[in-house]
């Protein structure tokens, strides 16, 4: 298990109790001392998500990853075609996003929405909203709606 960005650790203590040899990945400073005072046994690497080596990762955890996370809206496909060009290393992704991207993931050909991130994501996952989340579960409250997605990532044969 591998969290992405988990902030000061609000979702961080549910998930080390149940996976005590998860990871996370957290670029402010801030938020690993936090992190680090609040939950010594949690292993935290101080870095981008972006700039991650998740094959290196993968191989030290022993196989493909598990990733979680409350995706940051202004980098969210970033973050996702970087999961996507490393889609070896990855298992599953269970990540929030704003709906209007989960809807375009997983939306059919010949719609509307229908795009890259549909093509791409179709092709090397199994995407799904698991369900909506409103501004109001979020703080700071977001101008938008969110929504669970998971992401199965298709291992090669």
């Amino acid at each position: 298990m591998v969290e992405l960005g988990p902030g000061p650790g609000a979702l961080t203590r549910v998930l080390h109790r149940r996976y005590p040899e998860m990871l996370a990945v957290e670029i402010d400073s801030r938020a690993v001392a936090v992190l680090n005072e609040a939950l010594p046994n949690l292993r935290v690497v101080q870095s981008d998500v972006l700039q991650v080596d998740w094959t290196a990762l993968a191989e030290l955890r022993g196989g493909p990853l598990s990733v979680i996370g409350n995706l940051p809206y202004h980098i969210t496909s970033q973050i996702l075609f970087c999961l996507l060009d490393n889609h070896r290393a990855v298992r599953q992704a269970v990540v929030t996003m704003q709906l209007e991207v989960a809807q375009r993931i997983i939306a059919p050909t010949r719609c509307k929405d229908y795009g890259i991130l549909s093509v791409l994501f179709q092709l090397y996952t199994k995407p799904r909203i698991n369900f909506k989340l409103p501004p109001t579960v979020f703080y700071p409250q977001p101008k938008v709606t969110s929504a669970l997605v998971t992401l199965d990532f298709l291992q090669p044969a």
